[in-house]
């Protein structure tokens, strides 16, 4: 009887490995992810932050986890570099940078709530680490925070705050510290940026305005919980809005989502600003603007054709955001226009009449 199969035709085997290689790699990158991600949540990093070398037991007993997790952990991102095992006295040790990247939200470079952004859709059952986490553990301590995007947005804009926008804008940090009336509009569910900033200057008074109610209300709540009077939420309406004259409106990562049209997002803006007053929008980087890198790798193919918008941004250096933008700033009165600071996810701008 004849067999029924499938004739495949032989590819090239170097292409082959370099696929199977890639795709490793990617499994390697996932495994980091995954590791980083407990390491964050369980507080590893921390309990290993300036703390010199540590035996798996130390780590456990600072961090509260059990023995056998933190094995599998250390050993993992040792051999990722993350960590550095001294083999003869059996320790690991967390280089100063890299406990800086991981555990201090207030620097520029702080990643590591990236990490539950990461996992977010991908949440953690605590009966999968029942095995190897104390039993009293898993009841007392969540994995992740139900506040996660609260939470990771808050760190990312303290440290924003702290080293990037606000000492850019000039004369800027005084006047907070003196006291000026400030809003926050598109403040989100969490008012994270608001109450940052009311957190960091409590002799100003920041309103944050949203148009969800339940928006509203779970900011009001918690700045209540975070015990921090000078900041107060509203639903983003004419009424509220137009009560006042600001001397500080910021739009932090909500320009393109406030309305259809952002030159009049921007007049509105303009006539609520005080003259002497200053308008900072934090917008993400254009992601439609391609890496050097991967540009030379267009211009080697035969695909550039199909990416000639692309490649002209990048041979120019054009964002399309910031052009948009500052087309948009002249159109409703603005005669400043200014970035004054760029993170790693952010470029900030400031506005003035």
């Amino acid at each position: 009887m004849k067999e029924n199969t499938i004739q495949r035709k032989r590819g090239r085997p170097e292409r082959v490995e370099d696929f199977a290689h890639h795709v490793l790699d990617d499994l390697s990158a996932a495994e980091r992810v995954r590791m980083s991600f407990l390491g964050s949540q369980l507080g590893l990093f921390k309990a290993m932050a300036n703390a010199g070398p540590m035996t798996v037991g130390q780590i456990a007993r600072n961090s509260g986890a059990s023995i056998k997790l933190v094995k599998h952990w250390a050993d993992s991102l040792a051999a990722d570099g993350y960590l550095v095992h001294e083999e003869e006295a059996d320790t690991f040790c967390l280089p100063e940078p890299h406990a800086t990247a991981m555990t201090d939200p207030t620097s520029p470079y702080y990643v590591g709530n990236r990490f539950m952004k990461a996992n977010g859709n991908q949440l953690i059952k605590p009966m999968e680490l029942t095995h190897v986490l104390p039993a009293n553990y898993v009841k007392l301590r969540s994995l992740l925070p139900s506040d996660v995007s609260g939470r990771f947005f808050s760190e990312e804009y303290l440290s924003s705050l702290l080293h990037s926008w606000i000492p850019g804008v000039e004369g800027l940090a005084a006047k907070l510290e003196s006291g000026i009336l400030v809003a926050d509009l598109g403040s989100g569910r969490h008012g994270a940026s608001t109450l940052v900033m009311a957190g960091l200057f409590p002799n100003s008074t920041f309103l944050g305005f949203d148009r969800y109610v339940s928006s509203v209300e779970r900011a009001n709540l918690l700045a209540k919980e975070k015990h921090i009077p000078n900041a107060h939420f509203e639903c983003a309406t004419d009424e509220h809005v137009y009560a006042y004259q600001y001397d500080l409106i910021t739009l932090i990562e909500s320009a393109h989502h406030m309305g259809e049209n952002l030159q009049d997002l921007l007049t509105e803006c303009r006539q609520v600003l005080k003259t002497d007053g200053v308008l900072v929008i934090a917008e993400a980087k254009d992601g439609s603007i391609v890496s050097e890198e991967q540009y030379q790798r267009l211009r080697s193919t035969r695909v550039v054709p199909t990416v000639a918008e692309h490649v002209y941004r990048v041979e120019r250096g054009i964002d399309g955001h910031e052009h948009e933008l500052q087309k948009a700033a002249t159109a409703a009165g603005f005669s400043v226009f200014r970035r004054v600071a760029e993170t790693w996810y952010d470029k900030v701008y400031e506005l003035r009449p």
